[in-house]
Parts: structure tokens; C-alpha cells; sequence
């Protein structure tokens, strides 16, 4: 077996390390990394639907319908029916869903100041550039 590429091993090993380290400081706020799509996409009281909500995070209805059930169990959020479509469901964040939430992004940003440290604003600048090209040509692949 061929060893894969530097670029490839470092990215793969980065975003291993990322996650294991938010998911365990996430978890000190009763949150679960699974749950920052629909909590980043009902911020500011935004109400969708389970598909908008399943196409913002880019997963499966079914898997989904799996997560807002346990986020509903959890008390994160809420769903109710749409008045305009028998068919589909509205869903928000609960008050404490959204008081949670907000510790999402200090959370993030202590993260990649941990994982920048050293770098120059110049360096910060040019690796999201180069991030948002790798991002842009995966997601082509989709």
C-alpha cells in the first residue's frame, strides 16, 4: 500500500485533531458536534423546515429526522407544523437552545487561536484562502 500524500495525511490528521477537541469542549456546554449545522442555521430566531435544514447540513432526511428528534429530547428545539404545508415541519430553537448556542463561537474561535498560534495575520489570511479553494473544488465533486 502506497502512503498517501503529505497534503492529504496532514488534512485528514488536522481535522481529526479539530474535532476530537471541540467535540470534548463542546461537550462541556451540552452540546454535540453533530448539532452545529442546525444550530448555526436556526441562529438569530430563524425558523426552517427539516429539508432546508437536512440541505444546510448537508446530510440525509432520514438522518435528520434522527438528530432534531434527539435535539427535541435534549430541549434545543422545537417543532411545530406548517401552517402554509400539512407535509412539513417548522423548527426553531428553544430559549435554551439558543442560549447554548452562543457558546459555539468562542468555543471555535479559542480553538483555531490554539491551532494558529505563531501564525501572522498574512499566514491566517492566505491558509483561508487556500481552504476555501479546497472547499470549493470538493464540493464540485458532490
Amino acid at each position: 500500500m502506497t502512503a498517501p500524500s503529505p497534503l492529504s495525511a496532514l488534512t485528514t490528521r488536522n481535522t481529526r485533531l479539530f474535532t476530537l477537541l471541540l467535540e470534548r469542549e463542546l461537550k462541556k456546554t451540552g452540546l454535540r458536534i453533530g448539532q452545529l449545522p442546525v444550530l448555526q442555521a436556526l441562529q438569530d430566531g430563524k425558523t426552517l423546515n427539516q429539508k432546508a435544514l437536512a440541505d444546510f447540513a448537508d446530510i440525509e432526511q432520514p438522518g435528520m429526522t434522527t438528530l432534531l428528534a434527539r435535539m427535541e429530547r435534549d430541549g434545543l428545539i422545537q417543532r411545530e407544523p406548517d401552517p402554509t404545508d400539512r407535509r412539513s415541519t417548522l423548527v426553531t430553537l428553544t430559549p435554551d437552545g439558543q442560549r447554548k448556542s452562543r457558546n459555539i463561537v468562542p468555543v471555535m474561535e479559542h480553538l483555531t487561536d490554539i491551532a494558529l498560534k505563531g501564525f501572522t495575520p498574512l499566514e491566517r489570511d492566505i491558509l483561508v484562502t487556500l481552504l476555501e479553494r479546497i472547499n470549493s473544488s470538493l464540493k464540485e465533486q458532490l
